[in-house]
């Protein structure tokens, strides 16, 4: 029987709760799991539902008073729409002032005392919220056009790559070097990871190594959605320029000589300092391949020690060749990237294992859904439909989520030893097959940073 004690250090911290170990982790029998499961979620609906307004509004209307078995969750996993329900007007114009109104209605975070005042920029109010509450917003690149906003907080990602770093450097007592080939700072999705990473893997800021020094503003990447969702409308010159953009010219200048000329220094540099090096990466598949092939170009090949790990991500990147992967091969020495599969709206990187399965971590509550009604399917044998998690390490925030992901889920002990639910390797979007924007990104593409990057320059002259 697991007592009150026991299911909030599951729910806040599961490493701990599992002594540090990624096997115990991951071979709890599917009956207990799912209990203890239970009792987290329940618990977070306790400590949630009467202090986050949307959580409340939806159980109300669903007339949902408690949770007593892992479905009755499944009608208030929030749709994607809820992390970017506001009026766009609000960036457009700045009105951080109303947006931070917004905001309130999905935290418990009290933040009524929070002036917004000073707040030029989409940089400006998020770096308030960093540094005067415990929220760390993730937002998403704004491909649709506007922009999500998923509340997170700093405890959370520091505790998740405490458990990545148990998964990717076992055993390590000291610092590790890290290559982040992007911007070293950030506050996207997967830019959150590398602030993470750096405090958690690398330790010291010596063993970071980003292809750029500086910030990837999310002033930028929203101004990028909006370009390309008009574009897509045959409208892309009547785009509003917000006006808090045109006194950063020197650093879009900045920002655009990295993304077309970087790569290639980097790779150089990473050479120099890193050769026959064990390091540990973080990056999406094109981000991997556009390194690689620079590197190549140069003449670098298999660079790192054996035992380096290369963590690669899903992207939406079109046009990347069938031999990627052999490309990466060659420049970094190393067999094949580890491959995760992981969003910006669930604290959690579920790693491929030796199967070829992506194996759920266990605080993240998996549901499969029905496509057509949004029911959740059985919890057993193999499923396939939409992706939807709670997320139990969520606490300023409710943690349920439906994804754009179509998924094939096997509930029942893999080959390869571990009892948690896995997934096939071979994930979909419901958008693209609908031809249609259903999951938001959290990851820039250098198109997208470009296009607006070429924008601002014309613009500002």
């Amino acid at each position: 029987m697991h007592t009150a004690a026991d299911i909030q250090c599951f729910a806040d911290d599961p490493t701990a709760y599992f002594g540090r170990s990624r096997r115990a982790m991951h071979t709890l029998p599917a009956a207990e799991l799912a209990g203890l499961q239970l009792a987290a979620l329940r618990m977070r609906f306790e400590q949630l539902c009467d202090r986050v307004p949307v959580l409340r509004t939806m159980a109300d209307e669903q007339r949902i008073r408690s949770i007593d078995r892992l479905d009755d969750a499944a009608p208030l996993l929030f749709p994607h729409t809820v992390y970017k329900s506001y009026p766009v007007s609000l960036l457009t114009e700045g009105r951080f002032d109303r947006l931070t109104q917004w905001l309130a209605r999905l935290t418990p975070v009290d933040l009524s005392g929070l002036d917004t005042a000073g707040c030029e920029s989409i940089d400006g109010w998020l770096d308030l919220l960093d540094t005067r509450t415990e929220l760390r917003l993730a937002h998403s690149s704004g491909t649709s056009g506007t922009m999500s906003f998923v509340p997170h907080s700093a405890v959370q990602y520091a505790r998740l790559y405490d458990t990545v770093g148990l998964e990717v450097v076992p055993g390590a007592v000291g610092p590790v070097d890290c290559l982040w080939p992007g911007f070293r700072t950030g506050r996207s999705g997967i830019a959150r990871h590398a602030t993470a990473m750096e405090e958690q893997i690398a330790r010291e800021p010596g063993h970071f190594h980003a292809l750029h020094p500086g910030h990837l503003s999310a002033d930028v990447m929203f101004l990028a959605g909006r370009l390309s969702a008009a574009a897509a409308q045959g409208s892309a010159g009547r785009v509003a320029l917000p006006g808090s953009l045109r006194a950063r010219q020197h650093e879009f200048e900045e920002a655009r000589r990295a993304v077309r000329d970087g790569m290639g220094p980097y790779a150089r540099r990473l050479a120099e300092r890193l050769r026959g090096r064990p390091v540990v990466a973080l990056a999406t598949w094109d981000v991997y391949y556009r390194m690689a092939e620079a590197g190549l170009a140069l003449g670098l090949e298999e660079l790192f020690a054996p035992g380096s790990v290369f963590l690669a991500g899903g992207s939406k990147e079109a046009g990347l060749p069938d031999d990627w992967e052999d490309a990466v091969r060659r420049f970094t020495g190393l067999p094949s990237p580890l491959f995760i599969y992981a969003m910006t709206e669930v604290i959690a990187v579920n790693f491929l294992c030796s199967q070829g399965r992506y194996h759920i971590e266990p605080s993240a509550v998996l549901y499969v859904l029905d496509p057509g009604t949004g029911a959740p399917l059985p919890r057993e044998g193999v499923r396939t439909g939409r992706a939807a998690f709670y997320d139990l390490t969520a606490d300023l925030q409710w943690g349920g989520f439906v994804s754009g992901d179509e998924v094939t889920v096997d509930w029942s002990p893999c080959p390869c030893g571990r009892t948690t639910a896995h997934l096939a390797r071979d994930i979909s979007r419901y958008g693209d097959q609908q031809g249609g924007d259903d999951k938001i990104t959290c990851a820039a593409s250098a198109e997208a940073l470009g296009q607006a990057l070429e924008f601002l320059n014309t613009a500002l002259v």
